[in-house]
């Protein structure tokens, strides 16, 4: 009898272990094939917002968003990412781990092929993503701007979400080894028209 329940618990078990898989596999289908990302979860190309030319956008007037939405072009994927605006150009990071590291981040998409789809205001623009080195004048300055922004000196969610970032962040780097690496772990990166497109249709 002993022998009995346990194959029935062992078979409940593996059931239980087929459906979780299913719905995980369900769900990553779903997601790769969605209309941008659904919350924090990376999703499918875009297909909906108005195509207009990168230059025809005021980026500064769309920095008091929080988020844009960036489709990688080559990786046929999008999420959603803190932004920032400097000398009326748009930059984007990523601050953990990012190339040669443990993790594997969006960064080494961009390192393959450089086009992506920015989706913010109901609009699509196409462009590339040039990365700004860590020595460079632009990056204290395009970086200095992105604190500024994500500092939340006036509370509520900037100020909660950048504090739990960056505990995140800290502790990242201790885990995967960066802390103890003379370079930074972080990439940032501006955004720029891409040549030779033209508006595709909504």
């Amino acid at each position: 009898m002993a022998d009995s329940s346990r194959k029935r618990g062992l078979t409940r078990l593996a059931g239980v272990a087929g459906g979780i898989g299913l719905v995980l596999l369900a769900g990553s289908h779903w997601l790769a094939r969605a209309d941008g990302p659904v919350w924090v979860f990376a999703g499918g190309p875009f297909r909906s917002g108005e195509q207009v030319a990168f230059e025809s956008v005021d980026w500064e007037s769309l920095d008091t968003l929080h988020e844009l939405e960036m489709e990688i072009v080559g990786a046929r994927s999008s999420r959603t990412l803190w932004f920032s605006v400097h000398e009326g150009a748009p930059y984007v990071a990523c601050d953990l781990d990012c190339i040669d590291g443990r993790l594997d981040r969006w960064p080494r998409q961009i390192e393959q092929d450089d086009r992506v789809v920015i989706r913010i205001d109901s609009r699509r623009v196409d462009g590339r993503l040039v990365h700004v080195p860590h020595d460079s004048d632009e990056y204290r300055t395009a970086r200095a701007r992105r604190e500024r922004k994500y500092a939340g000196d006036d509370g509520g969610r900037a100020a909660a979400e950048t504090a739990a970032h960056g505990a995140v962040v800290g502790v990242g780097e201790v885990l995967t080894g960066r802390a103890s690496r003379s370079e930074p772990g972080d990439r940032l990166y501006r955004a720029e028209a891409r040549e030779g497109t033209a508006p595709r249709e909504p």
